[in-house]
């Protein structure tokens, strides 16, 4: 499973240092084949050139973590959909709006790594048909969102607040009676770090309920997985990381600084606080159970086990699900049951 990169070209928006790289490394072979230089030195420059090599083969590895989807799945093309953009630290924000036309909640809806707005448009709809509005944050790089230099979740994150602040000017506060986040994979990962934060924000208040798909919750998994299967030396990995750390701290200062991988798991993450359904595919072949298995084991360790309703589907996929009548059903059930109006 690789969900976040594969070695494969240069990313041609954040090539200078491998570039520098390159010309300090032909200046060095040059020197070695076309100058008479003494022993010494040429071990000097043989040793010089392969901490060029290896510094090269770190950068590339690192721009392809940060790398987004290269194909991208169509957005939404429907009447009943409007586009919401708003600026986020120089990169446009986008999302997708159905409003209704009476108040009541609203469903704030993130799409997994490689969908996109219209991937969810039928869960989204399902709530609609009830009379909810509905939200759907298209991710940086997907669908029709601007693409970005480096990707990283919490951007998902960022954009997610600067439009739920832009629509308060659509919508007002009365015409928004409750808030449910949902996400799907990548899309449960951004909900569950936006959830340790919405005190924060005016409409964090009508927060009250979480449903979580098949939610991606262990990127450290993530990060092994991918350094396996795409059989990075294991004594490169303290190197990546370093590198890696880095470029994610310089993007967000504003946030608390990434030291370790285990910052970027549930439950330091982020874990919900009030009530949240879980809906796991059985047989999830792409992230499989590890990930909802820490998220349960996490809610019970902090407390939180009785906001917990969990339900494993056999009838579900990871992913192409756009229509479920089970998982529907559920929801609904859920929704009643919660007293979401």
């Amino acid at each position: 499973m690789n969900l976040f990169f594969k070695i494969t070209m240069l990313n041609r928006n954040n090539h200078t240092g491998t570039l520098l790289l390159l010309v300090v490394l032909a200046t060095i072979i040059y020197s070695l084949l076309y100058l008479q230089v003494p022993f010494i030195w040429s071990m000097v420059l043989s040793l010089l050139i392969g901490l060029a090599l290896l510094g090269i083969v770190i950068e590339i590895i690192v721009m392809n973590i940060f790398k987004q989807p290269i194909i991208r799945k169509p957005s939404i093309e429907h009447d009943s959909w409007s586009v919401l953009t708003t600026d986020c630290r120089g990169i446009e924000a986008r999302a997708l709006l159905n409003r209704r036309k009476d108040s009541g909640p609203l469903v704030l809806m993130v799409h997994g790594w490689r969908s996109s707005a219209e991937s969810v448009r039928e869960r989204a709809e399902w709530f609609c048909e009830r009379g909810w509005h509905a939200l759907i944050i298209e991710m940086p790089g997907h669908g029709k969102a601007m693409q970005v230099d480096k990707w990283t979740a919490i951007r998902v994150v960022e954009h997610t607040v600067e439009l739920m602040t832009v629509l308060s000017k659509k919508l007002t506060q009365n015409e928004i009676s409750n808030i449910v986040f949902y996400g799907h994979s990548m899309g449960g990962f951004v909900g569950l770090n936006l959830s340790k934060r919405i005190d924060q924000y005016s409409w964090g208040d009508k927060v009250n309920g979480w449903i979580l798909e098949s939610p991606m919750t262990k990127y450290s998994m993530v990060y092994h997985n991918s350094m396996k299967n795409n059989m990075i030396p294991q004594f490169l990995n303290p190197l990546i990381k370093k590198r890696l750390f880095a470029q994610f701290n310089a993007l967000h200062p504003n946030e608390k600084p990434i030291r370790v991988l285990s910052q970027l798991d549930v439950p330091i993450w982020g874990l919900p606080k009030q009530p949240t359904l879980v809906i796991q595919a059985a047989k999830d072949k792409v992230l499989g159970r590890d990930h909802y298995d820490l998220l349960l084991s996490s809610m019970k360790e902090s407390g939180l086990e009785a906001n917990l309703t969990v339900h494993l589907l056999e009838q579900l996929k990871h992913s192409g699900e756009r229509i479920n009548s089970v998982r529907s059903e559920l929801i609904g059930k859920w929704i009643e049951d919660v007293g979401i109006e």
